[in-house]
């Protein structure tokens, strides 16, 4: 039913070393990849230069090594310039261009796969073309949901900022006053002089500490086995649960899609989507559905058999899915459910302001209201015996 995603035999010989030994980004420790997030901190934006400017210099006509000259020549970053000279120096020593790329641990291994088939099959500038889409696509989506989250992130960092202030050099001072009223305070109050106490006491070490413990708490979350829960705990916070399932159903889509029509065959193309996702929850059913579909199973079949698919996968995609490979244009489906998508997660990405914004309302009022209620209520109780 694939047949039109098939290779030739030397590409068959090497698809499946491909899969198992160099594109496993998967297997990598936490710690490798947190190394690797450092080694391409702040490259983000050189590296989609790279791939676009990549892409266009082929279909003009030059070689790899001249585009890659051309590439380095305008380069003003050095770390970005180091690494397209190795690979520079690895091509011209009669290496690749995917296993130069590949070297670097710098480049995702959906565009190693991309790349790798158009350098096998001929078609490379093709190839580049639908990489710099695609990340085009991933970067114009990131930024309307940054755009998104930058009202509430404002909110929320002013709110803790606010509190820390009034904890720190607010509240030691209203707490002298409250004692010497001699009344009986009431336990909220109680507890609003504890904690200022606290910080006026221990405030210099404690608001660090409490700054790196977050710090730590995120690093565990996203580079340990802990990323998997964290993950669908955001996955079922309201509005952003949707613009991130939203999402990744589109990367599903537009990659598996983009990978087949580049001639990628299909469970090589499944592990390589398999290898660049991040969330683990999708990554564990993409290596299973891969296992699935290698041992002669139809997508409808091996959908059945996943008893996670329900859970991550919308039935629609998944007919959508099965459609598609019964006519034998499956990877045209698949770019269809990630126009689909892409759609759904820019407006759940819109929508998000609307609902955090009286969630984060509620709770800046109820901090500020506690914090009223403690101190006005036994200056009131005073005020009124004094009157009685």
């Amino acid at each position: 039913m694939f047949t039109h995603h098939a290779k030739p035999k030397a590409n068959k010989e090497n698809a499946v070393p491909a899969v198992k030994g160099n594109f496993g980004a998967s297997t990598k420790s936490g710690m490798q990849k947190f190394m690797d997030a450092l080694n391409g901190f702040g490259l983000g934006k050189e590296k989609a230069y790279f791939v676009e400017n990549l892409a266009i210099l082929l279909n003009s006509g030059l070689t790899v090594v001249d585009a890659l000259k051309t590439i380095e020549l305008e380069l003003r970053v050095k770390p970005m310039k180091k690494i397209v000279r190795q690979i520079i120096e690895e091509v011209e020593s009669g290496i690749a261009l995917w296993r130069a790329m590949e070297n670097q641990n710098f480049f995702s291994p959906y565009a190693l796969s991309l790349i790798r088939i158009g350098e096998e099959a001929g078609s490379l500038s093709k190839n580049m073309e639908y990489l710099s889409a695609q990340q085009e696509k991933d970067r114009s989506l990131r930024s309307k949901v940054k755009m998104a989250m930058i009202y509430p992130s404002i909110v929320l960092t002013m709110t803790v900022v606010i509190t820390l202030g009034l904890a720190w050099f607010v509240l030691p001072k209203l707490v002298g006053v409250l004692l010497s009223l001699n009344a009986k305070l009431p336990l909220v109050t109680r507890i609003i002089i504890a904690i200022a106490n606290f910080f006026k006491d221990h405030g210099i070490v404690a608001v660090p500490l409490f700054v790196s413990a977050l710090l730590i708490i995120v690093l565990i979350c996203k580079y340990t086995r802990l990323r998997g829960p964290a993950q669908m705990f955001v996955f079922k916070i309201p509005g952003v649960g949707t613009m991130a399932k939203s999402a990744t159903i589109a990367q599903f889509g537009v990659i598996l899609g983009s990978l087949l029509k580049a001639g990628v065959p299909l469970v090589e193309s499944i592990r390589s989507m398999a290898n660049v996702t991040d969330t683990v929850a999708y990554r564990k059913f993409y290596d299973r559905l891969a296992a699935e579909i290698e041992v002669g199973q139809s997508f409808g079949k091996a959908f059945e058999r996943l008893k996670e698919t329900q859970k991550l996968i919308p039935i629609s995609v998944q007919q959508l899915i099965i459609t598609g490979e019964r006519s034998g244009k499956v990877a045209d489906m698949l770019m269809r459910i990630a126009d689909i998508y892409e759609k759904k997660a820019e407006e759940a990405a819109q929508r998000l302001p609307v609902i955090l914004e009286p969630i984060l309302l509620l709770f800046i009022g109820g901090l500020v209201g506690t914090i009223a209620f403690a101190i006005i209520v036994p200056i009131y109780s005073i005020v009124g015996s004094v009157g009685r």
